[in-house]
């Protein structure tokens, strides 16, 4: 939506015709929109925050570990991120009743999509790597968006169950390389599959 429609369905009367000075009016009024949220629900939406950032930061913790690009402050800056802005929607939307929450769910998950993607790579030997930390790295997200939707015990289920996934992972990786091997190792399975 264009920030002139904005400024149009925020202030009754208003003729935005999309002029910049229309487009300042609309932030002032979205400001002002933000500003008058009640101080418990801020603090709320802070320990959230918090809370999104504490389990990020473990994630990223076990990236950077097994010696990955995307550590801890990436992860926990990624659901603090989240939280915040599904958080801010969350609030603005049961303040004045005017939006989609759900839009704030797919924007976060657009936005992390770029920052995966950039954590993805191919090697000349065509072995690409970064794919499992691009994965943690959209989990992190959700899990953020998790808190700020008032589900902390959820997240930090998920956050659990991710680096068990991780650490337990690598274990079956191993076994089923190991067993691809043998298979190879045996004529059963092609160089080129």
């Amino acid at each position: 939506m264009s920030s002139a429609l904005l400024m149009a369905e925020l202030v009754p009367g208003s003729r935005a015709t999309g002029r910049r000075s229309d487009r300042v009016s609309a932030m002032h009024v979205l400001a002002a929109d933000v500003s008058s949220l009640a101080a418990n629900d801020q603090l709320v939406l802070a320990a959230q925050v918090l809370i999104a950032g504490l389990l990020g930061a473990a994630i990223g913790l076990e990236r950077e570990l097994a010696g990955k690009r995307a550590g801890t402050r990436t992860h926990a800056l990624v659901a603090i991120g989240g939280a915040l802005a599904v958080g801010l929607g969350r609030l603005i939307l049961a303040d004045d009743g005017v939006g989609d929450a759900t839009r704030v769910l797919h924007g976060v998950i657009t936005g992390v999509g770029f920052i995966g993607a950039g954590t993805i790579l191919r090697s000349p030997g065509e072995r690409i790597t970064g794919l499992t930390t691009a994965a943690t790295v959209l989990c992190a997200a959700v899990i953020g968006c998790a808190c700020a939707l008032g589900a902390p015990l959820v997240a930090a289920l998920v956050t659990v169950l991710v680096l068990v996934l991780l650490r337990g992972g690598r274990l079956l990786s191993r076994i089923t390389d190991a067993a691809v091997e043998r298979r190879r190792a045996k004529g059963q399975i092609d160089e080129d599959d």
